[in-house]
């Protein structure tokens, strides 16, 4: 076992002792165990999810951000983690299909920052649909 703990600039989302939590990077998917080598990665808006010491599975939607692996801690520091309960699943529709209207009209610039809004919706409806296989 080893503990997890995952940050935002609002709360203290999560700060159990886990088993094993699956994350994806910006270089791509990596899962973590206990007494790992030191990591330190940047984290793509994904889908994170956590086998807790009692074997029970827990999901969150995940900003970006910074995971650090260290002494048998792992941190993440994220704009914002959401378990799929706290996903307003018509509000992620909704801002899925707006951005992808407005992606076909923009500059570059501006295109970039509806590229990650279509992330952050699609990673959320991903997650909330955990929480009604339930």
């Amino acid at each position: 076992m080893f503990r997890l703990k995952i940050i935002t600039p609002e709360k203290i989302a999560f700060d159990k002792d886990v088993k094993f939590v699956e994350f994806r990077t910006v270089d791509g998917a990596m899962g973590t165990l206990q007494n790992r080598i030191p990591l330190f990665a940047a984290l793509a808006i994904a889908e994170l999810e956590i086998e807790e010491a009692d074997g029970k599975r827990t999901f969150f939607a995940v900003h970006g951000g910074i995971g650090e692996f260290f002494n048998n801690t792992f941190t993440i520091l994220s704009d914002a983690a959401e378990r799929p309960e706290e996903i307003d699943v018509e509000r992620a529709r909704r801002s899925l299909e707006r951005a992808k209207v407005d992606i076909e009209s923009v500059e570059e610039i501006r295109r970039k920052e509806l590229e990650m809004k279509i992330q952050r919706a699609l990673v959320r409806l991903k997650i909330s649909e955990k929480r009604e296989r339930r």
